[in-house]
């Protein structure tokens, strides 16, 4: 308990102190004989100021504590060492990951624009792509825009538009066919005629 009222004072007192000279810095930059209220004007300012100030040192903060972070994940998986003198170095581990990430990239995704045809049949297109290859999903999903498929779930689209061939091809060539599922249905209807 006694901590708890210690704190409150020590915090009250400084947001006083903190308020002091803020005012006196407000009158100071008001200029003699300035009314109430540019002073108080001036004190905006100068809070505002403050308040920015310390939302740029906090992210400023977040982005060290993400760089360290990395570093860390990286040394813990083996990928990076650090020298005696600070510097860091890539380990075997490390150097061959570059290799491969380096040709993930070279390889790239296809180009999503495919040429249109309409159908008289209804087409749904389901997939379930895992979240580590999140690029190929959101690939996936500009794909099936770009072919004029509308988004009734994040995963599940569907449109009076037929699939090209180089669309599939594309699908298999990023080893994406376990992941998705089209269908074409030929009659539609209303869950009240199916059970009828």
């Amino acid at each position: 308990m006694k901590g708890k009222i210690t704190l409150a004072i020590l915090e009250k007192i400084g947001e006083t102190v903190a308020e002091s000279a803020l005012l006196f810095e407000a009158i100071l930059s008001a200029g003699y004989g300035a009314s109430m209220g540019k002073i108080e004007y001036e004190a905006s300012k100068l809070r505002s100021k403050r308040v920015k100030e310390r939302g740029t040192r906090l992210d400023e903060t977040r982005q060290w504590q993400r760089y360290y972070n990395i570093i860390s994940s990286l040394k813990r998986d083996g990928l990076l060492s650090q020298e005696a003198d600070g510097r860091f170095r890539l380990t075997l581990l490390g150097r061959k990951k570059l290799v491969l990430l380096k040709k993930r990239r070279a390889v790239g995704l296809p180009q999503i624009t495919y040429p249109k045809q309409q159908s008289k049949n209804v087409i749904i297109v389901v997939f379930d792509v895992p979240e580590r290859e999140r690029v190929k999903r959101n690939w996936l999903r500009a794909a099936l825009k770009n072919l004029g498929l509308k988004m009734v779930q994040q995963s599940v689209w569907l449109g009076k538009t037929k699939i090209p061939r180089e669309f599939i091809d594309h699908i298999h060539d990023l080893r994406l066919t376990k992941c998705v599922e089209i269908f074409e249905v030929g009659k539609t209807g209303t869950l009240a005629q199916l059970t009828q």
